[in-house]
């Protein structure tokens, strides 16, 4: 099922009590919440928050409503990666001062200003479908309105709360996991709980909406099959490696990946792959053949150029070499993704993903579990539960699509040809490169310009570094609620 549709322009605006604490957020609305239809109102506005730039913007604590991955972020996220030259990165004339300072700060991946947005939209979102949850209780409603506004709720919830684990909890340490409360009307500020049991909160969460029988609704975003399946593979893939495993990952990895890949086909044109990254108008689609879900959004930059941030008319920032040189001459990838031009006489690759325009409507382009990601979740867990062999044919048939006409064969160690292609596969696409360096464990050392010399420094990250686990904000949770700091971030400067 394929749907573009637009959300209506009746959405009401909330409003709560403004404090910086995000994980206190008791629900003090405007609104007063009198049957089915104002919930599902509240529900809408979280999307129109994310969606429209001209509708009144929702307040949830002190902070505005929006999904915690959106374009100021995935450029942020850019630059904490490996894929990017930082040594061009402020040749273009979209790139500001405001640009620098985000680029100094993450050289040496300590951008506390990305930690702290991330764990505001993050918690702000988790409250509000506390809220929701709370209110549809408290209201008259039918079986499919508790499973078409408390599933969609639920899984925003869930998805929310795995998205906090995956960026502020060391990979290696059971014991720091997140703050979480789940209550809208009886918050008890606390410590952090273990992964293990943010994990069992996610998992119990998901499944039991992957029970629900009720269709989606036109306005339904996460409540899709698809979409859940999607977020409980990557869930078991995340955990798999760390330090709150479980014996089933791999396989519960392989199974809800397998089923969602089933009838997929792999791309083997460069412009639908260019496609699923562009839009000429705000819309959305769900459960497409090659995604559980695409948002166009009219939301500006804040960083750069209103309309391009870092990116200009996809002629601003350069990959790697290394990225680059991964291609084979014949990878439709290199025609989607990157655009060449002639500088002084040499060819320059540029990166074209997402596309990017002068001017509305559309600025914000978010693309979630592309049906490709998963076939290489699939791939990844063959790999670590004796499926070698099998892995090594979907992975040398993947490359064929990839790269038309050839014949691909997977030698030596699969598992690493399994980490060339995805890190091919999914650059520049919502810190999916920062997750994969973190659970991988990975070294990365990289050259950028320092600050206060204005020289070419060199920048080393470990494979076990602390800052893997981004810092939580020091002037919102250790100053209102004293959530232990993740270790190596007690000196902030």
């Amino acid at each position: 099922m394929k749907i573009k549709i637009f959300l209506p322009l009746w959405l009401v605006c909330l409003s709560c009590l403004s404090c910086k604490d995000f994980l206190n957020l008791v629900p003090k609305n405007a609104q007063v919440v009198a049957n089915i239809e104002d919930v599902r109102t509240e529900l809408l506005t979280y999307w129109a928050a994310h969606m429209w730039t001209t509708l009144p913007v929702p307040v949830y604590g002190s902070s505005m409503l929006s999904l915690p991955i959106y374009n100021d972020i995935n450029s942020q996220l850019a630059l904490y990666e490996d894929n990017l030259d930082l040594l061009h990165f402020e040749e273009h004339s979209s790139i500001n001062n405001d640009c620098m300072n985000r680029y100094y700060e993450s050289t040496d991946w300590k951008a506390r200003g990305m930690a702290g947005t991330i764990w505001q939209n993050g918690y702000s979102s988790i409250g509000f479908m506390n809220a929701i949850l709370d209110d549809l209780a408290k209201v008259d409603h039918t079986l499919a309105d508790k499973e078409t506004i408390g599933g969609e709720a639920k899984v925003i919830r869930a998805w929310n709360i795995l998205k906090l684990l995956q960026f502020f909890a060391p990979y290696g340490n059971d014991r720091l996991g997140i703050p979480l409360n789940l209550d809208s009307e009886n918050v008890i500020p606390g410590d952090r709980l273990t992964q293990t049991e943010i994990y069992r909160v996610i998992e119990r969460e998901l499944l039991e909406v992957l029970e629900y029988k009720t269709p989606g609704r036109p306005w339904n975003f996460f409540y899709s099959p698809d979409f859940i399946r999607s977020v409980l593979a990557e869930m078991y893939l995340f955990r798999a490696g760390s330090a709150a495993s479980q014996a089933t990952d791999w396989e519960s990895a392989e199974k809800y990946s397998g089923e969602l890949i089933a009838a997929y086909e792999p791309e083997d044109r460069a412009e639908v792959l260019r496609e699923t990254f562009a839009a000429n108008r705000v819309s959305w689609s769900v459960d497409n053949p090659l995604y559980a879900l695409k948002l166009a959004t009219d939301r500006f930059f804040r960083v750069g150029g209103e309309y391009m941030g870092i990116w200009g008319l996809n002629n601003a920032q350069r990959p790697t070499d290394e990225l680059w040189n991964l291609y084979e001459p014949e990878d439709i990838r290199r025609e989607a993704w990157f655009k060449a031009a002639e500088n002084d006489g040499d060819t320059v690759y540029y990166i074209a993903k997402p596309v990017t325009y002068s001017w509305g409507p559309v600025g914000d382009i978010l693309v979630l579990y592309r049906k490709a990601d998963l076939y290489l979740m699939n791939v990844e867990a063959k790999c670590h539960i004796g499926k070698e062999g099998e892995a090594a044919k979907m992975l040398a048939a993947f490359r064929e699509f990839r790269m038309p006409g050839t014949t691909q064969t997977v030698t030596g160690e699969v598992f690493a040809e399994l980490q060339k292609e995805r890190r091919r596969e999914l650059c520049f696409e919502y810190g999916s490169r920062w997750l994969d360096m973190k659970r991988w464990g990975l070294t990365c050392s990289r050259e950028a310009y320092d600050k206060e010399s204005g020289e070419v420094k060199t920048y080393t990250l470990a494979a076990d570094d602390y800052r893997y686990a981004l810092p939580i904000p020091y002037d919102v949770e250790l100053d209102y609620n004293n959530i232990s700091q993740n270790p190596g971030w007690t000196n902030f400067n």
